[in-house]
């Protein structure tokens, strides 16, 4: 695969996580994913509607909801990543009441590249570590 190749495959990436966390830009949503999208972290194929409906949740839970890439390396059809999420906690995560506390969490997510859309996701992202800012 060219470096060319490559380089929009992360650039692909980096947008999903703007239309997703940094904006909620539905239209680009539908625009990224491929039509069987599988989630491996879900355990299920997921419509660009349902990743449009988490995104539009994790905006009501966490104002000023916004990720950076820390590290982004692609391979072949992969894209890896080690992402920062920031945001308030403004309504109820988890059972957790609103604590109007400022989070960050950090994760680890792999993204297979397909025809120029995201068909594959595989996801480790630190909820523990988001969830003991919040309780504590």
């Amino acid at each position: 695969m060219s470096n060319a190749s490559l380089d929009a495959n992360k650039a692909l990436v980096l947008a999903h996580y703007d239309a997703v966390t940094n904006s909620h830009d539905p239209d680009k949503i539908r625009s990224q994913l491929a039509p069987d999208f599988f989630d491996h972290a879900a355990g299920r194929k997921l419509s660009a509607d349902e990743v449009i409906a988490h995104s539009a949740a994790m905006h009501e839970t966490f104002a000023d909801l916004s990720a950076v890439a820390e590290c982004l390396v692609a391979e072949r059809d992969i894209v890896a990543g080690r992402f920062v999420w920031r945001g308030r906690h403004r309504s109820a995560w988890r059972g957790i009441p609103p604590t109007g506390r400022h989070v960050e969490f950090r994760g680890m997510t792999f993204w297979r590249i397909s025809e120029g859309k995201i068909s594959e996701r595989w996801a480790e992202i630190d909820f523990a570590g988001l969830e003991r800012q919040l309780r504590d």
